[in-house]
């Protein structure tokens, strides 16, 4: 179980707080459990595994029942930042209701509640940038280079514009690249070129909020492989 603040694990440590209390479940019971709780994600040979985990920890054994307590208080906060999540993300979609482009935003593939309220945050009124290069320059994702007489330097992004903005262009960017993502063919030809995955991550980051910025523009939808169908329709007609 990679992220203890799941609901599997967290149903598990309120239900069996101590691993002495695993170690004597039948395994077929608790791998039906664990089945039903994680729809279907962990099974029988998950619930061996734990109860064989359970049974050979090296864990301390003294002062049982303090260790307990402090557990289920740690469980009692996580619900509570769970609920406080929640909460802030149900005011975020309330706000993005009365923003009209939000709803075009949200039918990016990549971009959920929290990324396009901290990019609208971040951004505010698209209408005051009247090129994408000054919202590049926003975000610290506009190019630059040293040169000096025949040497020619790399082009790096400046870093000089919002810190946050970038971080959420570039876990969004992670979502466009991942199988049938609305980037992932271009990020594909980026790393095949021989460019680093940073780099072309933070390429793909460019581009993405390049649609971004087109999309609220022009208030348009977004057209997936635009250039191709563009492509074919001047070929049909030639």
């Amino acid at each position: 179980m990679k992220d203890i603040r799941c609901k599997t694990p967290i149903y598990l440590l309120k239900k069996y707080l101590t691993p002495m209390a695993i170690s004597v479940l039948d395994k077929d019971e608790l791998g039906a459990e664990m089945r039903k709780r994680s729809r279907g994600k962990f099974r029988e040979r998950h619930a061996e595994r734990l109860i064989s985990f359970a049974k050979n920890t090296v864990g301390i054994k003294e002062g049982v029942l303090g260790l307990s307590m402090d557990i289920q208080h740690i469980l009692i906060q996580l619900e509570m930042l769970n609920t406080l999540i929640a909460e802030i993300e149900s005011e975020m979609e309330t706000a993005l209701g009365r923003i009209p482009y939000s709803s075009k935003l949200l039918s990016l593939k990549g971009l959920g509640v929290v990324s396009v309220a901290g990019i609208i945050g971040e951004i505010g009124d698209f209408k005051k940038f009247q090129t994408r290069a000054e919202i590049m320059k926003l975000a610290g994702l506009d190019l630059y280079e040293i040169s000096s007489g025949k040497w020619k330097g790399r082009r790096k992004i400046s870093k000089r514009g919002r810190s946050l903005l970038r971080k959420i262009l570039y876990y969004a960017a992670i979502q466009t690249i991942r199988n049938n993502g609305i980037l992932h063919d271009y990020y594909t030809k980026l790393t095949e070129r021989g460019i680093k995955r940073m780099m072309a991550l933070m390429a793909v980051s460019r581009k993405f909020l390049g649609i971004i910025y087109a999309i609220v523009r022009d208030d348009s939808e977004y057209i997936a492989n635009f250039e191709s169908i563009k492509r074919q329709v001047i070929k049909k007609a030639a």
